[in-house]
């Protein structure tokens, strides 16, 4: 009995550290660029304490879907110049995630990848929007992709 008792605890103890929520420097929730509006928002992506991805809807005018490409964050690390970068299911390759708060509900989300002998870099400010703020339709897909987030 005490060696089930064990193994359980080995195995429980080698839990993913997403399994327990990742520290990012910004909130829970629905994030797209800051030139859209919240109301009317048919892609962005979703941090929900434990992932992070792209929720969309695609198509002509966002008409089909919703889709979701959520991964969990297995480390998350600062890194220079204030952001967090975020690391998924092990890999720690050349190209990368990262993540710097702005301010209340405002982040600079930063892509890294490899080009030739650089690594090209695309920065995207992002807003938090609010779930109150988000069409039916967005609303939705939150429930159905990230239901940690509506509650």
């Amino acid at each position: 009995m005490r060696r089930w008792i064990l193994a359980l605890a080995v195995i429980a103890g080698s839990a993913p550290a997403a399994a327990q929520g990742v520290a990012l420097p910004v909130a829970p929730g629905f994030w797209t660029n800051d030139k859209e509006t919240c109301a009317t928002v048919h892609h962005g992506y979703v941090f929900d304490g434990k992932r992070w991805g792209a929720l969309y809807y695609y198509g002509p005018g966002g008409s089909m879907g919703p889709s979701a490409e959520l991964e969990p964050i297995t480390q998350a690390r600062v890194v220079a110049g204030g952001f967090t970068q975020m690391q998924f299911g092990g890999y720690d390759g050349v190209g990368y995630l990262r993540i710097k708060s702005l301010g209340t509900d405002r982040a600079l989300y930063r892509l890294g990848a490899p080009f030739r002998d650089e690594i090209q870099e695309t920065d995207e400010t992002l807003v938090r929007c609010s779930l109150a703020s988000l069409s039916p339709k967005m609303k939705a897909a939150m429930k159905r992709f990230a239901p940690a987030v509506v509650k």
